[in-house]
């Protein structure tokens, strides 16, 4: 089967995640101020109750299907046999946890707008069914992925600001983000179709539930810490503090979707390599990715850090302001987060390591649980503490995953040495200068395009002086890119 390149598979992932961070910036924004914080959170909310069991309706199909899928892509039989089989569990799993869920619905939540809001949320877990992007992504297929969803974004978008005008359309709201994911399937489902058949010859069915098992647990490690905290604040706190939660998670998710593309794109070449014994490609390619990921992802973790309170003010209004601290602290989380992404997924997981991966996880959470209550009985459980106690959480969980794979695995992918760490150093000087350049004289959306570009430039600034290796090999791509472009444009 033919390839496409990483950096051209990067580039669809990138346009899509490009768009992915402007929609939910208007939707978030507009959805904020026309809901209110209180119908917010119990939309919030009702989504966190399905997140649940949507964890174990999908059965960790994409981690699982993705990593599967990339080791048999160059036997078209064994791809169409696998495939059959892993959507037969699908359907098995997103079956009996739909019945279970309405269940539980019906019994704690009727009759509460938190429970009408997660009925209808149930539509997304039959219709998951349909979810097949984990087979375009294992054969690559990021353009089609990128286009289609751009597409369904779009009507979505106009649909949203055609409905839903105030707090009494939340259903509508709801209804739509039903809709979105049902389009997203489907027509995922009916483009694989075409090209991966169904094959019944030769069905396994048992073989794939017990790792599957272990995948669902690891894909959702962080979702099912932070679903914790949404569960906990709305149960003993209140619902607008699960809404400045979600708000401020949301940026950072979508931020960080930007900054894990590169390494994201990867995980089927790095399966690939792994299954072909091409260990020193394998190995080769994760710690330059990995770099490549800490050059983002420093800089635009101190930018949220410094810029917090005014990002949240920009993005869910004057109700929105005092979220500020809770995006402040996801800030500090996403640095956890890049370096959980490398060590569960590029090595743990392509090297088979799942079991003592949930051992480690059931640690981790074990710790966020103990911490959580802690706060409660203390009276200072917040939206910013609980996902303080997250990031304690995970970062236990990523030391004990570092230690086996030096101690165990023998793998030195040197994670934590100067050549990466220094885009930390460097980046940790906006602190200062965001609170140099800070003035109650200018605007509050000029003094926050001031201090980003002020920190941009000093950023890049540095690493242009300091001849970085990696600036230097980016800045290369782009002005070959740009080049080829106009090439083409010249030539039509």
């Amino acid at each position: 089967m033919k390839t496409n390149s990483i950096a051209k598979n990067a580039f669809f992932k990138l346009l899509l995640n490009l768009f992915n961070v402007v929609v939910p910036i208007i939707i978030g924004s507009y959805v904020a101020r026309k809901l209110g914080s209180d119908m917010l959170g119990t939309v919030n909310f009702a989504q966190s109750l399905y997140g649940y069991f949507y964890i174990f309706a999908g059965f960790g199909i994409y981690n699982y299907g993705l990593r599967e899928l990339s080791r048999k892509r160059h036997d078209e039989k064994e791809l169409r046999q696998t495939f059959t089989s892993l959507f037969i569990v699908t359907i098995i799993t997103n079956s009996l946890v739909t019945i279970i869920y309405i269940f539980f619905i019906n019994q704690r939540y009727a009759g509460q707008p938190v429970g009408s809001a997660a009925m209808i949320l149930t539509f997304n877990l039959i219709f998951n069914i349909f979810y097949t992007e984990w087979v375009n992504e294992a054969i690559e297929n990021y353009a089609f992925i990128s286009i289609k969803t751009i597409i369904v974004r779009i009507i979505y978008l106009i649909l949203l600001f055609a409905l839903v005008k105030g707090a009494d359309d939340w259903k509508t709201y709801v209804y739509l983000l039903v809709f979105s994911t049902m389009a997203n399937n489907i027509l995922s489902f009916i483009h694989i179709k075409r090209r991966v058949k169904f094959d019944f010859s030769n069905l396994q069915i048992l073989k794939h539930i017990k790792p599957m098992f272990f995948v669902v647990i690891l894909s959702n490690a962080n979702v099912l810490y932070t679903q914790l905290d949404k569960l906990m604040l709305g149960e003993y706190i209140s619902k607008s503090s699960v809404s400045f939660y979600v708000m401020a998670q949301n940026v950072m998710t979508v931020v960080n979707s930007l900054v894990l593309t590169v390494i994201s794109v990867s995980l089927p070449r790095l399966s690939s390599y792994l299954s072909t014994d091409k260990n020193d490609e394998y190995l080769k390619l994760v710690n330059k990715l990995s770099k490549i990921m800490f050059w983002f992802l420093f800089p635009i973790s101190f930018g949220i850090i410094v810029l917090s309170k005014q990002i949240m003010s920009i993005y869910g209004g004057a109700e929105f302001v005092n979220a500020g601290p809770v995006l402040l602290v996801f800030g500090i989380y996403m640095i956890t987060l890049g370096y959980e992404f490398i060590l569960s997924n590029q090595i743990m997981y392509l090297n088979n390591k799942e079991k003592i991966q949930v051992l480690f996880l059931f640690v981790g959470g074990g710790v966020n649980l103990i911490l959580n209550i802690i706060l409660l009985k203390m009276g200072i459980f917040t939206a910013e503490t609980s996902i303080l106690t997250t990031t304690i959480s995970n970062t236990i969980f990523i030391i004990m995953e570092y230690a086996y794979i030096r101690l165990k695995l023998k793998i030195n992918i040197g994670l934590f040495k100067i050549d990466k760490l220094k885009y930390m150093f460097i980046a940790a000087m906006f602190i200062p200068i965001t609170l140099i350049i800070k003035t109650k004289f200018i605007k509050r959306i000029q003094a926050a395009l001031i201090r980003v570009v002020v920190n941009v430039v000093y950023y890049y600034g540095v690493l242009l002086l300091t001849k970085d290796r990696v600036t230097y090999e980016l800045m290369g791509i782009g002005v070959s890119k740009i080049k080829g472009l106009y090439k083409k444009i010249k030539r039509n």
